[in-house]
């Protein structure tokens, strides 16, 4: 080999030296440009998505506003950030204005359609028609929900020291707090069109029951059910919804309730539709424990007469609860008669006991 192919390949090879030293750089550069162009990408659809929503509010005649609105969390992950939402519109109780301190939502790139949220209250309504006003507030609420073709797949709901208070004109208000508030749902397996449902409250109180009651003991309450046809209502219980829900036999059904405060405890199960006039219909059997103090409470316990209505209502309940009978509740309860919901009435066994309203 002569000088001049020796200087020719001393030159080819410092070439492909740099080359190899050279191309895993520009790899990752076109790595990091590639997932930047996804992420914004995934981002411009994200943005899409919540536009989407706020105009199908809008249609419905519900206007949310966020001044406030960023998106970040790149480069794995997306946040929507919202300060000072409001909100305008048509509720379940007439023409209403909202407002909510702060929301940050979270999903991870590999997952987008997985949202975690962190909620900070108060959130407080206002009725445009007169000056009732509602104010939510807590110590922690966090959310996470699953989207699967545009419906909730799987909803979970964590709220720490909730409080309540709600007033009214012509009306003493009400309050209302608790330790704390779990909600789940999530489409019922192999049954189409439904949601299973769970809520557990603890240690919840509302001054004006314990004044009824005459005890501050807090209550706990457990609630199971299955919403049959509830992806009618996924979006809102609108009026149009209901209707079309109740055509369909939509149908809410009450696996279990069980309600505890100090000495009173109650149990319940059944299955709860709407009528022609979107009111309750149904049956509920339910059983209690405590029902000779509670008649005592209302001047019915003197000389044994609590005793002896209690056992009457047993009588027609079918006598004291057993485990085995359904909506029996635990052993020595007092099973009630059927609790029965027809043309707008409440009915405990033969007896009219109260009245429902439509629901809006």
């Amino acid at each position: 080999m002569n000088e001049s192919e020796q200087v020719d390949s001393s030159a080819a090879g410092v070439r492909r030296s740099r080359w190899g030293l050279y191309l895993p750089v520009v790899l990752l550069a076109l790595l990091v440009a590639g997932w930047s162009v996804f992420w914004f990408s995934a981002r411009a659809r994200a943005l899409d998505t919540v536009e989407l929503w706020l105009a199908r509010e809008v249609a419905e005649g519900r206007r949310w506003s966020c001044p406030q609105r960023s998106v970040g969390g790149f480069p794995f992950r997306f946040e929507l950030r919202c300060e000072n939402a409001t909100f305008t519109g048509d509720t379940d109780i007439g023409p209403a204005t909202g407002e909510l301190k702060r929301f940050l939502a979270v999903s991870q790139v590999y997952r987008p359609q997985h949202v975690i949220l962190e909620v900070e209250g108060p959130l407080v309504a206002r009725s445009t028609a007169n000056d009732a006003s509602l104010t939510l507030d807590w110590r922690r609420f966090d959310a996470s929900v699953v989207i699967s073709n545009d419906l909730p797949e799987r909803v979970a709901v964590s709220v720490a020291e909730p409080t309540l208070t709600v007033s009214a004109p012509d009306s003493p208000g009400g309050s209302f707090k608790a330790e704390a508030v779990e909600i789940h749902a999530r489409r019922t397996p192999e049954r189409a069109g439904a949601y299973d449902l769970a809520l557990d409250l603890r240690k919840a109180s509302v001054p004006e029951l314990d004044a009824l009651l005459a005890t501050s003991d807090a209550a706990d309450m457990t609630l199971r059910a299955t919403v049959t046809e509830a992806e009618m209502l996924a979006r809102g219980a609108t009026p149009a919804r209901l209707e079309a829900w109740r055509e369909r036999d939509g149908a809410v059904e009450l696996t279990r309730l069980a309600l505890v405060k100090g000495p009173q405890s109650l149990e319940a199960s059944g299955r709860l539709g709407i009528d022609a006039l979107h009111r309750p219909e149904g049956t509920v059997d339910a059983s209690v424990a405590g029902l000779e103090g509670l008649l005592s409470r209302f001047g019915l316990g003197g000389n044994g007469l609590g005793g002896l209505i209690a056992g009457g209502l047993s009588v027609l309940g079918g006598g004291r609860a057993g485990a085995e009978a359904p909506g029996a509740g635990a052993p020595g309860m007092t099973r009630l008669p059927p609790i029965r919901f027809t043309d707008g009435r409440i009915l405990l066994g033969p007896f009219q006991v109260g009245t429902v309203s439509p629901l809006r």
